[in-house]
């Protein structure tokens, strides 16, 4: 069954070129009619990019659907108190700009669904959507200050920017999106520093056992939330015990067991790496090549090679 966020993700896009083609239109053409429909679909964009975030973490909860309302917030001010409503996008874009990036910060916990090989991926994906709706509200800032100075002279200019840097970030950020579904490899933020309990140890052995006996690592659509419910315990235990222990993100702990089997496989097989990451769980060759390098200190073809000479 399709995900969520890939309809989400769809629908994001969508927009966006929905709003590029009234921009285009209404400063290219100077056609007025569109400037309506312009402002009433301004604040749909960085709602809908807020809740396919939220819908990679879970299903979405009424708190989060009821972030909807803000779009007839946006719809009334614009027909009964037009002087404010440009203020009001720009609180909407600055806010829900904001909130992105602060789920982002939550690091994995936040994308319980992504895949494991996707979620450094998705993160960045997350802050560059974030980024953007907030470079958008500072971009609305200038137009302001352009129509007081100039009377918009130099608006096309900055909406052309703006239209460029908003449709480069959502279609990157859309396409992870809709491949996770169904920034740099470490944490988003250190580790927790505090005591290691029992409780964490034992959810590290029971996680070891999973992967080397049950080789549980090397399933491809493997996310946090699969984890999670293996254990029997909820996402944020599962990432938490692995921080406190390994001082390393659930990716790079899953990683390792991959690596591992990879390794095992470039000396025993004659395999072509490509078929070797495959088959250890990778989702794709960059990442492969990335991780066994942080992990074994070679490439896996300087690897394979050291080993043929012992």
């Amino acid at each position: 069954m399709e995900h969520p966020s890939t309809r989400l993700f769809a629908l994001l896009v969508a927009l966006y070129a929905l709003q590029s083609f009234l921009l285009g239109v209404r400063w290219g053409y100077e056609i007025e009619a569109t400037a309506v429909w312009i402002a009433l679909l301004a604040p749909l964009l960085p709602i809908t990019a807020y809740l396919a975030y939220q819908s990679l973490a879970g299903p979405l909860s009424r708190q989060s659907l009821g972030s909807i309302s803000i779009v007839l917030i946006n719809a009334i001010a614009l027909f009964t108190y037009p002087d404010a409503a440009d203020f009001i996008i720009l609180l909407t874009y600055l806010g829900f700009g904001c909130a992105i990036l602060r789920h982002a910060y939550l690091g994995h916990n936040a994308l319980a669904l992504v895949k494991i090989g996707q979620i450094d991926n998705a993160l960045r994906a997350m802050v560059l959507t974030g980024a953007a709706l907030l470079s958008s509200a500072v971009m609305d800032v200038f137009v302001i200050i352009d129509f007081i100075r100039t009377g918009g002279q130099n608006i096309g200019l900055w909406i052309t920017l703006a239209q460029t840097g908003s449709i480069f970030a959502v279609g990157i950020a859309a396409l992870f999106g809709q491949s996770g579904a169904g920034v740099d490899p470490h944490p988003k933020h250190p580790p927790e520093h505090t005591d290691v309990s029992e409780e964490d140890e034992a959810i590290i052995a029971r996680l070891i056992q999973l992967f080397e006996q049950d080789a549980l690592h090397i399933d491809t659509e493997l996310n946090l939330r699969r984890l999670a419910r293996r254990l029997g315990i909820p996402d944020r235990s599962v990432s938490r015990a692995i921080n406190r222990t390994q001082k390393m993100s659930v990716s790079q702990f899953v990683n390792e067991f991959r690596v591992k089997d990879a390794a095992h496989l470039l000396t025993s097989s004659d395999q072509s790496i490509l078929q070797v990451s495959m088959n250890a769980g990778f989702l794709s060759k960059s990442n492969f090549n990335r991780e066994f390098m942080r992990v074994m200190g070679q490439t896996p073809s300087q690897w394979r090679s050291a080993q043929k000479n012992l």
